[in-house]
């Protein structure tokens, strides 16, 4: 699959590097790293760690080419700061039916990269092949979230106000919320 890498060519292939690209991913769902794992090893050619918590991800002092990072699991905005020495690429946060304060969020932290569970393998690949040539990428249903969330009243709220609010409409008791 080509794939362009810092320092190498736009068409090679990533099984004719010499180290295959290194991929962290924060995700405490077996499933989902089921899927993140045959993905990134099986289609892309990545060398997968999976991670728990952003502090063991922190931790680790080796160099990747990206970061993938469940959007609820998302650690704080120093993170994004802190990583840039040992990130190549950037960060991408993932999740389902991700919403516009999360959105906004994430870009004001300075996230890369931010994928919808709901889009297509195919629009997943286009991002993290933007990602790794430096680019700014969302999928199709990040921008509808946005589009859909202006002018309604959720970007005025932040993102954990946001999510008290959803909490609440499901009927959780505020007890629950706190």
């Amino acid at each position: 699959f080509p794939v362009t890498i810092e320092g190498v060519g736009p068409h090679t292939s990533l099984a004719s590097l010499p180290h295959p690209p290194k991929a962290f991913v924060l995700e405490d769902r077996e499933w989902y790293r089921f899927f993140l794992r045959e993905w990134l090893e099986g289609k892309r050619g990545h060398q997968v760690s999976f991670f728990d918590s952003a502090d063991a991800m922190e931790e680790n002092g080796e160099t990747r080419d990206v970061e993938l990072l469940a959007a609820h699991l998302l650690p704080s905005r120093m993170h994004f700061k802190r990583d840039r020495k040992f990130n190549r690429h950037g960060h991408a946060v993932y999740g389902d039916g991700l919403d516009a304060p999360t959105i906004l969020w994430c870009r004001k932290s300075g996230v890369a990269g931010i994928l919808d569970l709901r889009d297509g393998i195919e629009a997943w690949d286009r991002c993290l092949d933007g990602l790794q040539n430096g680019e700014t990428t969302e999928t199709p249903a990040v921008r509808q979230a946005l589009n859909h969330g202006n002018g309604k009243g959720v970007l005025r709220l932040s993102r954990r106000e946001n999510e008290v609010a959803r909490m609440l409409v499901k009927g959780f008791s505020a007890k629950q919320v706190a």
